[in-house]
């Protein structure tokens, strides 16, 4: 036999032993996926990025338990508080993502975003006073006019003036 006849036969045989190893991996990894708990193979199909509804479908349980082992996992990652952060606030990420490039674009750290949230609220106080003030000023105008309307009729009582004495208001 020639050296290439032998080589073709060699390479043929390490191929089948390849194809052979590969099968009895293939059926230890399946034996042991069978062997797994269910909420290990939730946790495993979960590190494969599979999300809640695939999981739900591939092991056939119900969507109850599914969250349960996805809450579960996202703890063991340390992930679970983002998770819930997303739930509470999922409409509201376009507004706070805008905020934090405000806060990149103006060199803004964390800790400084407590100030100005407090700085935010003495605004919004201040407005509220401002508002107030307002409406009590116009208040007190109409007050003047209505004043100022009966000093103008002979009924009505003069004001007196602070500083002088004014002797007609006691006149018989």
């Amino acid at each position: 036999m020639s050296f290439r006849d032998i080589s073709k036969l060699r390479n043929g045989y390490d191929k089948n032993l390849r194809l052979q190893q590969t099968k009895k991996e293939e059926n230890n990894l399946s034996s042991q996926r069978e062997k797994l708990s269910l909420s290990s193979r939730a946790f495993t199909l979960f590190r494969k990025c599979k999300t809640p509804v695939e999981v739900k479908v591939l092991l056939d349980i119900p969507f109850k338990k599914v969250l349960r082992y996805w809450s579960q996992f996202l703890k063991s990652i340390r992930m679970f508080e983002s998770f819930e952060f997303y739930q509470d606030h999922s409409l509201d990420i376009p507004t706070l993502l805008s905020i934090d490039t405000f806060m990149k674009r103006n060199n803004i750290s964390a800790d400084n975003i407590i100030n100005i949230l407090r700085s935010a609220n003495d605004v919004n106080n201040m407005n509220q006073m401002i508002s107030n003030l307002k409406v009590e000023i116009s208040r007190l105008e109409g007050k003047i006019m209505s004043l100022s309307y009966y000093a103008q009729s002979n009924y009505g009582l003069q004001p007196l003036h602070m500083n002088k004495q004014n002797y007609n208001y006691y006149r018989y």
